[in-house]
């Protein structure tokens, strides 16, 4: 895994000089002696972070902030000031830096705070993604949330429930508990494309009773940032086709635009109830 990238800004050269310092082995590091060397290389290098002095030559430290913030592709990037006018640290800080550290600077303060300021921007980042287990049914790819997935099996031998839909009329054992499985396939009323014995069950929590999703195949999981993941209420046409009640998001991949579906939907609260009730009574056979 490579290191984060860090832009160090400063007229001082022995400034530079000591956050390299400090720094080297943590960070690759770059640096730029004034705001608008600074603007170019955040611009190409698209650094994790930038360090960033406020009294330069050609522009100041704050300017660049506020030219950053104006750019949505820069302002996410989290710039600490670095900076001996500490009446300036309020307005640094409302005009969108992440942290303000006085000079003269010591290594014992700067090598934490950057660290704590890189790991805040990956949470708030995290924030708006989302974790999915892409699963094919009859050729039709489909996410679900990694939070919703218990397990991933081979496909097992079943055994027919007395009731229920085409789709979810069976049961097995998994650690010895019963679980309802539910046919993926046949709930998009479309034909398997693999042999059952090809096949894989997703085991996904659903309230109190557990669900086996029966699918042709099942992907490696894939954590989607927040700009590939499109919410339920900004898909046109989400009202239909038969995945409208349960699904979610729909997820840009390289792949092309795939469904998220929250599993617990796929089947109405009332059919889960009497089917557990079924399933109960038939383990006790």
């Amino acid at each position: 895994m490579s290191l984060p990238h860090l832009l160090l800004v400063d007229d001082s050269e022995s400034v530079l000089a000591f956050e390299k310092a400090a720094l080297a082995g943590h960070y690759v590091v770059s640096t730029a002696v004034n705001g608008r060397e600074a603007l170019t290389k955040v611009a190409q290098l698209r650094p994790s972070a930038v360090l960033l002095d406020l009294s330069m030559p050609e522009m100041d430290g704050d300017e660049v902030l506020a030219q950053m913030q104006k750019d949505p592709q820069l302002a996410v990037i989290p710039v600490i000031i670095v900076s001996s006018e500490k009446q300036r640290a309020e307005a640094c800080l409302k005009g969108g830096a992440r942290a303000f550290l006085s000079k003269p600077i010591r290594a014992q303060d700067l090598l934490p705070l950057v660290g704590n300021v890189l790991e805040d921007a990956r949470r708030a980042d995290r924030a708006g993604s989302l974790a999915v287990l892409f699963v094919d049914a009859a050729g039709v790819e489909i996410g679900l949330p990694l939070d919703t997935v218990v397990s991933v099996l081979h496909q097992a031998s079943t055994r027919p429930l007395p009731l229920g839909p085409a789709y979810l009329c069976e049961m097995l054992e998994v650690h010895g508990e019963p679980v309802l499985v539910l046919d993926l396939a046949r709930r998009l009323g479309l034909p398997h494309r693999s042999p059952i014995g090809e096949r894989k069950l997703v085991v996904v929590e659903c309230g109190a009773q557990r669900l086996a999703l029966c699918v042709d195949g099942v992907r490696d999981p894939e954590e989607l940032p927040r700009e590939q993941v499109l919410p339920r209420g900004a898909v046109p046409g989400a009202e239909h086709g038969p995945l409208r009640d349960a699904l979610v998001a729909v997820a840009r991949t390289a792949r092309g635009a795939v469904p998220v579906v929250d599993p617990r939907a796929l089947a109405s609260p009332r059919l889960l109830r009497e089917l557990s009730k079924a399933l109960r009574t038939e383990a006790a056979a």
